[in-house]
Order: C-alpha cells, then structure tokens, then sequence
C-alpha cells in the first residue's frame, strides 16, 4: 500500500507542478507572443511545454522516491508510466477514445516523445530522491538523541 501512495504521491506533484507551470508561469507567454490560437510556428511552444513536463515528472519521479519503501529508483521511475497509463483509462470510462484529438503518426510521435521525457526525468528525480533520502538517513542517525 505504501508503494501505490508513494507513486499516486509522484504523479499528483507532477501534474500539479505541470499544471503551475503551463498555465502560471508559461500562461502568459503564450498568450502574449502566441495568441490564444498559437499560429504559426509550434517549436517555441513544444520545447517550452517539453521543459514544462521534465521538471514536473522530475519532482514526481523524485518525491516518489523518497516516500517510497524500498526500491526507492523503481517507484520513482514509475510515476511517468503509471501518469500516462491513467490519462488514457480515463479517457476510456469517459466514452472518449484513449487519445481524443490525436490522429496521425506525427501526433503519435509527440506522445512518444513526451512519454520519453517523462520518463528519462522521472529516472533522474527518482536517482534525487533516494540521495536526499540517504542522506537524511545518515544525518539523522549521527544526530544525538
């Protein structure tokens, strides 16, 4: 049971983080240079939403990690699979296909990269985790009582 809260832990921070991200900070950046209907070029605004999914699955991947049990790397490499596996079932209960609004290989591909992403952060955050947990670990052992 804590491994399941360790990871729903993960992927709550990531999408909150995620959604801080492109609808606080990155919000009026794309309003303000893109418009509200993002014409023309769509490079700026993929590599800033690629950044945006990095850090947040970063900070999911590594407190995953550290509130895990054990297998303290898995869990937070887990929370990148276990996010995209859940938007999609959802999207089936809802009476919507897996991916609505995606058609074509190239929309695919973007998925496949994001999932990437996601999951090359999720590692490098889990790998955080379990040296901040370590490390508090041996802190908190030479503390005097």
């Amino acid at each position: 049971m804590r491994s399941a809260t360790a990871v729903g832990l993960g992927v709550i921070i990531a999408l909150a983080i995620g959604l801080l991200v492109v609808f606080g900070i990155l919000a009026p950046v794309f309003t303000t240079f893109f418009g509200l209907e993002l014409a023309g070029s769509t490079a700026l605004p993929l590599t800033l939403m690629l950044f945006a999914d990095a850090f947040s699955f970063y900070f999911g991947g590594m407190a995953a990690s550290y509130r895990a049990p054990s297998w303290r790397r898995l869990h937070g490499v887990l929370v990148a699979p276990v996010a995209f596996v859940l938007s999609p079932a959802i999207n089936l209960v809802t009476g919507n296909g897996p991916f609505p609004g995606l058609q074509g290989t190239p929309a695919y591909l973007l998925v496949g990269i994001f999932l990437a992403v996601s999951v090359v952060a999720s590692y490098v955050g889990a790998r955080r985790g379990e040296s901040l947990y370590t490390y508090n670990r041996k802190i908190a052992r030479r503390r005097p009582r």
